[in-house]
């Protein structure tokens, strides 16, 4: 509300840059940031210093891009360098169709609007095969979001779907745990 927008968001990215170096190496961040920020300047410089081909930066669909074209030129100029851009949100708010034809993500999430229950609705199925086949002709990978149930789980895999993101498969967890995790060895 003050005008701060970008310089927090650019803050909170380099919080998060910090626990890179605690990830395995064939792990990759996701930094989320709105197009207005995706589109500074100021957010190449905070990424340059950081192995850019483990970074996906994920547009949030919380905000309309202001300058459509800037934004593809500053991401085209980001996927250059080596980070993916993801869109996060596929179908809801601003990160609609349209948007997913401008700025050509390597990465497209589907929202969980379309995940939820979607065992049981013939429409939210034949939205998400269709997703799925526009990623696959343009080389994107898509991700569902907001896997929960089990049912969930099986419908999304029966359509063809092999990267998932939910509370089913995962909580929220800090670096040192997600670090723990990923170290320790499995009998």
């Amino acid at each position: 509300s003050v005008g701060l927008g970008t310089q927090l968001e650019l803050l909170a990215i380099t919080k998060a840059l910090g626990g890179l170096e605690h990830l395995p190496g064939d792990c990759y961040l996701t930094i989320n940031c709105s197009p207005r920020t995706a589109a500074s300047p100021d957010l190449q410089a905070t990424l340059n210093n950081y192995p850019l081909h483990r970074l996906v930066v994920e547009l949030t669909e919380h905000e309309q891009a202001e300058d459509t074209a800037l934004l593809a030129s500053s991401l085209d100029l980001l996927r250059s360098a080596g980070i993916r851009i993801a869109i996060d949100d596929a179908g809801s708010g601003y990160s609609g169709l349209q948007r997913i034809l401008e700025l050509r993500p390597d990465i497209i999430k589907l929202d969980r609007f379309f995940v939820h229950s979607i065992e049981k609705d013939p429409g939210k199925q034949a939205m998400a095969v269709a997703l799925a086949s526009f990623s696959r002709s343009v080389r994107c990978s898509i991700i569902a979001e907001g896997v929960e149930t089990y049912e969930e789980l099986a419908a999304l895999e029966e359509l063809g779907f092999y990267h998932l993101q939910g509370y089913l498969l995962g909580r929220p967890s800090s670096i040192q745990e997600l670090y723990l995790t990923a170290c320790t060895p499995t009998c």
